[in-house]
């Protein structure tokens, strides 16, 4: 069911041909409603916010406010996606919630807390530049300034909320969706989108952080000129710098460990064959799970992509767009999912750190939080032939739903309050 649900799922796009799917658009309302209609299917009560998250929620028997664990992904895309990226989360957690409510189960109605399941909105930033759309949403974060944001197309996410008759205003002063202490924990099961599962051969695998991301983009203006006229040593040439830029960036990455650095975007004008390039912005993209090391390394890039300018001439304009502090998460989450493995699959999970980011590094703001990872077939992702195998999703939906068992009788017994906080920053 849940990878039948993700073929589905995946047949709703903006473009014909391949998979793309934004938040705010026709597609996005569509697989909305779709996966609303499965929660309400599985019996629970299924709303959509103003930017598009679905949440079902699911309550045991008589209770009015009880403390909810919380399991969730999201359902946008990158264009021409995967099917299984986000999607695949939010159907183990319906299908969790299927589960669990299905008679004679002995874990449900008795759960000493309820269960909701998010379908966030706008995960990947691929629509108004901003990732965790919608988990900002529910952890009441979203900046102002979003309202005057344009998409590819001009259109302002004010604009895009007021089509889909939602007051903006009201929407960017939203305030967290969940009181201090509704939430036990948030858990997210997530493809890996990378190979170390897969070399490995194993299923699944325990996450105990979530590297933060910096994101800048970079202007290096020098003069375009005729590039059959112009003599090399007198040329401003700024695409000569970007080339000096990537290489040291790879360079500093390359040099420490753990780093990730990538330039992903250049945008070379005025982009004729004859023209000396008088301008280039490009993006960098720098990931560590510690934040010590993230910093200095931004800072070592930056130095370096300055001292190339300056070196040849060239004016330079960095701009922030994305300040992501690493996650760690949570131990009581961690420990409750290695229980799980312990009990399911005999043995404890690999833990492995998180490359990419999560609605969980949104969500540790309000939460306890915790992932695991689904093996990625090749360490395919943001790609068509993203894939999972079948037994690896049996795996994952047994242990989700043994997690929460071990969650439950821990409840109980009053073991689940410990020393660690609900930021899970470090």
């Amino acid at each position: 069911m849940v990878l039948a649900r993700c073929v589905e799922l995946g047949q709703i796009s903006e473009e014909p041909g391949f998979l793309s799917r934004r938040p705010l658009t026709s597609a996005a309302r569509h697989a909305e409603r779709l996966v609303a209609s499965w929660m309400r299917d599985a019996g629970g009560q299924a709303t959509v916010d103003p930017v598009g998250n679905v949440t079902g929620r699911w309550r045991p028997s008589g209770a009015v406010t009880v403390p909810v664990i919380v399991i969730g992904s999201h359902i946008d895309t990158v264009r021409n996606a995967g099917r299984y990226d986000g999607p695949l989360g939010v159907l183990l957690g319906i299908a969790l919630a299927e589960t669990l409510a299905t008679p004679p189960s002995p874990m449900f109605p008795p759960l000493p807390f309820g269960i909701d399941v998010v379908a966030f909105a706008g995960e990947e930033g691929a629509r108004f530049s901003l990732p965790f759309l919608g988990s900002r949403m529910v952890a009441g974060d979203l900046p102002a300034e979003l309202l005057a944001r344009l998409d590819t197309d001009g259109v302002s996410f004010g604009q895009a909320l007021g089509e889909a008759g939602h007051d903006p205003e009201s929407v960017v002063g939203h305030g967290p969706s969940y009181a201090p202490g509704d939430i036990l924990l948030y858990l997210e099961p997530h493809i890996e989108q990378g190979p170390v599962l897969d070399v490995a051969g194993e299923a699944v695998g325990v996450v105990t952080a979530i590297a933060g991301q910096t994101r800048r983009r970079v202007t290096l203006t020098g003069r375009a000129n005729h590039a059959g006229t112009t003599p090399m040593r007198l040329r401003a040439d700024a695409l000569g710098g970007a080339a000096e830029a990537v290489l040291a960036t790879e360079h500093v990455a390359r040099q420490t460990p753990g780093l990730f650095a990538t330039v992903g975007e250049l945008k070379v004008m005025p982009g004729s064959a004859n023209v000396i390039p008088g301008e280039v912005a490009f993006s960098l993209d720098v990931r560590h799970e510690a934040e010590t090391v993230l910093h200095e390394a931004v800072g070592t890039i930056i130095d370096a992509i300055r001292s190339i300018a300056e070196s040849r001439g060239l004016g330079v304009d960095v701009d922030g767009v994305m300040d992501v502090a690493p996650v760690a998460c949570d131990p009581r989450v961690t420990a409750a999912v290695q229980e799980a493995s312990r009990r399911t699959l005999g043995t404890e999970l690999r833990e492995v750190v998180s490359g990419a980011g999560h609605d969980a590094m949104v969500m540790a703001t309000i939460a306890p939080v915790g992932m695991f990872f689904v093996r990625s077939p090749g360490g395919i992702s943001h790609h068509p032939d993203e894939s999972v195998i079948e037994s690896d999703v049996a795996v994952a939906l047994g242990l989700l739903v043994e997690t929460v068992r071990v969650v439950a009788e821990r409840v109980r017994s009053g073991d689940w309050e410990g020393t660690a906080d609900a930021g899970g920053r470090e």
